[in-house]
């Protein structure tokens, strides 16, 4: 779509631009494009900054077959430990600045979900059922309204996940901390030997995309950076059509159509339901595949499609029939002027969760995913064209993660 396109209403029937609109999408495209770095997040620098931190880490001083030794599998989407019979695994993660958001709008209702959901959506991706969860609440000035609110969300996001929720820490920290802070850490497990790595992947899999339910947790920096550019305010009714086959929008105003803050905030999704269920099901007789035929897991989280690469040091992934994005994307990039590849760097456009499936499992696995989350379906298939992620789209192009 043009950022001439004519704006329409709810009707589909052509309203007049206003005035401070042309000045606005004029602007938008005068302006130099936004990135994420340019908004204030340098992925690379982050990536550098990782491997600095892992390269500092001695080793572990628990040794191989004693509990809590370090277990080392591929994608580290979770740290890995032993546990007898079994293995824990452990993942931790926050809100990150959409807890900003979420704040100018003065609604915390969903940002439990989004935190829950970073961090089981990660364990799910080793073959692990996630357990419990314990959370981390820090803020420059004690709030017993704020601290309800993330309670009543934790809450319920827990019952979600299907988690205990067993504890937490709140902090207290002026000076410090200037806004409020949200993490935790989910905690695991599944049998030793039955962990999903990618391992035995090989060319020819079938690569089965689960929908999104819009953002998420990731690149809020940049949706700062355009929401200002815009002119928008949060609380103005949405300035595009929001509705999208795959999602609702959760809401929490009065307008009659969602507002700009609720279609940005929209939670989080939650796989463990169906992911944990269909890992449930291929460890047992009859299942509707076996195994053996899921091959990997990726959480399109931070770093969009470029999370595949984490599954494979020899191979690539081609996404040949993408999910359709919601309408937020297209609204971001036109605003923004961001680039397609710099989109799904930075956001899940639309596919929140990747499996990795054997060919004659995989109309099977796609209809049984499809049945519980609607809109799931093949998109591509792992290649032998070494370790890249390709698109339909040919300037959307991932050799590193």
């Amino acid at each position: 779509m043009s950022q001439y396109s004519a704006i329409f209403d709810r009707t589909g029937n052509g309203v007049g631009l206003r005035e401070n609109e042309v000045v606005v999408t004029l602007r938008s495209i005068m302006d130099d494009p936004l990135d994420y770095a340019s908004s204030g997040v340098d992925i690379d620098l982050e990536g550098e900054a990782v491997a600095s931190l892992i390269g500092s880490l001695g080793a572990s001083p628990r040794s191989e077959g004693v509990l809590g030794a370090p277990v080392h599998l591929p994608g580290g989407f979770g740290g890995v430990v032993e546990f007898g019979d079994s293995f824990l695994a452990l993942a931790t993660d926050g809100v990150g600045s959409k807890l900003q958001i979420a704040s100018d709008a003065g609604h915390l209702g969903g940002v439990g979900i989004d935190c829950v959901a970073m961090n089981v959506n990660d364990l799910i991706c080793l073959g692990a059922e996630p357990l419990a969860f314990v959370d981390y609440i820090a803020v420059p000035k004690a709030d017993p309204h704020v601290h309800s609110e993330l309670g009543s969300s934790l809450s319920r996001a827990c019952n979600m996940a299907r988690v205990t929720l067993a504890g937490g820490e709140t902090a207290t920290l002026p000076g410090i901390v200037k806004d409020l802070d949200l993490s935790g850490t989910a905690l695991g497990w599944f049998p030793r030997d039955s962990g999903i790595t990618g391992k035995y992947l090989e060319e020819g899999d079938v690569l089965i995309g689960l929908p999104s339910s819009g953002i998420h947790s990731n690149g809020f920096t940049l949706v700062r950076a355009v929401v200002k550019r815009s002119g928008k305010s949060l609380l103005d009714v949405c300035p595009f059509d929001s509705s999208h086959p795959t999602r609702e929008i959760e809401r929490f105003s009065e307008e009659a159509y969602p507002t700009l803050a609720e279609v940005l905030l929209n939670p989080t999704r939650i796989y463990v339901d169906p992911i944990v269920d269909l890992v449930k099901e291929s460890r047992m007789p009859g299942g509707v595949c076996d195994s053996e035929s899921i091959k990997a897991i990726a959480h399109i989280t931070g770093g969009g499609l470029s999370n595949l690469l984490r599954l494979s040091e020899r191979l690539g992934w081609h996404i040949s029939d993408p999910l359709p994005p919601q309408p937020e994307f297209q609204w971001i990039s036109e605003v923004g002027s961001v680039s397609p590849r710099e989109m799904h760097r930075t956001f899940n456009m639309g596919m929140g969760m990747v499996v990795a499936v054997s060919p004659d499992s995989a109309d099977a696995v796609s209809f049984w995913l499809n049945d519980r989350l609607p809109g799931s379906r093949i998109v591509g298939r792992v290649v032998s064209q070494g370790r890249l992620v390709t698109h339909s789209d040919p300037g959307v192009r991932f050799s590193e993660y």
